[in-house]
């Protein structure tokens, strides 16, 4: 439906039939992905672009010499040309876009531009405060009219990753059926696994708040805060909210200094201590004896579960994740 919408209204463009509503519909998306984000070309290529212009060209042409229209049409179409170049390169690229009328969950707006991508491949779109999308194919993103007003609300259908400007007087929503995902300012990963009914929430950088978009008769909503390398799974049927850590945690710490995993003779407790300071995660010590036996070893290089895996060989414990905590449990090692 998307596309015969988008092929219609591209040929009265070229014809000068489209009505004042549309003329909007146009500049607004132009404004939207090229006036104020040029830096961010939909085109992969020059090459891409001219085999685009070449096109547009080409179909004005074949219009132009359609009887009956006179010449003030014909200097009509030439005009709106510009306006029907930035549709057929969408089309180009896979992005197809569309004034398209939605649900209202939680009294957000129901009007937004949907950009849908086709492509076989990840395909990046600025929104206008600068942040951006990395759509998956087959992802599709409406944003809202009223964007950057008083909050900034796309709606998200697949997977796609978020790159957010900070702005604390805007706060950035997103959302994907029933749930809703807050940020001020961070990047973060929404996946829906369609076999599993689960949408999950992956978060980068800064701290997101997940929640679905209904309250309860106590007005209470189902919600968690996530933090970098957590993530938050939604049951789509059990309408439940649960915490974990992502399945490859990438280090977080500051740039300011670089960790060196190299350790000789050095107590877990400070082992430990570094690989919390450098993942942002928990790392909690059910037998306080283990936090003296001494690790000596080079774990640079390798991810977390792996450092864990050889550290609690080398001492004769056992780690398990629970939730967003990573637990290490055992009895003494030699010597304690």
């Amino acid at each position: 439906m998307i596309r015969q919408k988008f092929d219609e209204l591209a040929e009265k463009y070229c014809a000068g039939e489209s009505s004042p509503e549309e003329n909007a519909l146009v500049k607004k998306w132009a404004e939207l992905h090229f006036r104020r984000h040029s830096e961010h070309s939909v085109f992969a290529s020059e090459d891409e672009a001219q085999i685009t212009r070449e096109r547009l060209l080409r179909k004005i042409r074949a219009t132009a010499e359609i009887p009956g229209k006179g010449r003030a049409l014909l200097r009509k179409r030439w005009f709106l040309a510009g306006a029907a170049a930035c549709l057929i390169a969408a089309s180009a690229c896979g992005l197809l876009l569309w004034n398209i009328p939605i649900g209202k969950p939680s009294g957000t707006s129901a009007i937004g531009i949907e950009t849908k991508n086709t492509t076989p491949s990840s395909r990046q779109i600025a929104l206008p405060d600068g942040s951006t999308a990395m759509l998956e194919p087959g992802a599709s993103l409406v944003t809202d009219d009223h964007y950057g007003k008083q909050n900034r609300i796309v709606h998200l259908t697949g997977e796609a990753f978020f790159d957010v400007e900070p702005n604390a007087q805007s706060p950035f929503f997103v959302y994907t059926g029933e749930l809703v995902t807050e940020v001020l300012g961070t990047s973060f990963r929404i996946r829906p696994e369609g076999n599993k009914k689960t949408i999950e929430v992956s978060v980068m950088t800064g701290k997101v708040s997940v929640y679905t978009g209904s309250t309860g008769l106590d007005k209470k909503r189902i919600g968690v805060i996530a933090t970098p390398n957590q993530k938050v799974i939604y049951d789509t049927e059990l309408k439940t909210l649960r915490n974990d850590l992502v399945d490859s945690p990438k280090i977080v710490a500051s740039g300011v200094w670089e960790p060196d995993f190299r350790f000789d003779e050095t107590p877990l407790k400070k082992v430990l201590t570094l690989m919390q300071r450098t993942y942002g995660i928990e790392i909690v010590v059910g037998n306080p004896v283990l936090n003296h036996c001494a690790f000596t070893g080079n774990l640079n290089g390798l991810d977390l579960y792996k450092q864990l895996e050889i550290v609690c060989d080398v001492i004769g414990a056992q780690y398990e994740i629970r939730g967003t905590t990573v637990f290490v449990t055992g009895e003494s090692c030699k010597g304690y």
